[in-house]
């Protein structure tokens, strides 16, 4: 049993998991910081506050709060649209280089194997 969990433990999927784990949290500060210290202040300009979630409420209903969380999620939904295509561009730039070795490399072979015919 000890054996199936060290395979299992060990497999790359589980370990590409903790790693996208703790990518994300360190993703999530990054940009809690660009939203709390750059974006808000600047919209805080535009509506007159930064902290939505206590200036607008109705009758203890804290609906800024909501729109708080609305604006988070859309930057953090582009913020990780635009890194997942800048490692998407890469790693096709990386599997075209690959293909491209390996056909330069079957390419070999097959013109070996003809000379020896």
């Amino acid at each position: 049993m000890f054996q199936e969990f060290k395979e299992f433990a060990l497999k790359g999927n589980v370990l590409d998991l903790a790693v996208a784990v703790v990518m994300g949290a360190a993703f999530n500060k990054i940009v809690t910081a660009l939203v709390s210290f750059i974006i808000m202040p600047l919209i805080g300009l535009i509506f007159g506050t930064v902290d939505f979630a206590e200036s607008w409420s109705f009758m203890g209903i804290k609906y800024g709060m909501f729109v708080q969380s609305i604006i988070d999620f859309i930057i953090i939904a582009f913020a990780l649209f635009i890194f997942v295509k800048i490692a998407n561009t890469l790693m096709k730039k990386e599997e075209e280089e690959e293909i491209e070795e390996n056909t330069v490399l079957l390419t070999e072979i097959r013109d070996l194997l003809r000379e020896k015919n």
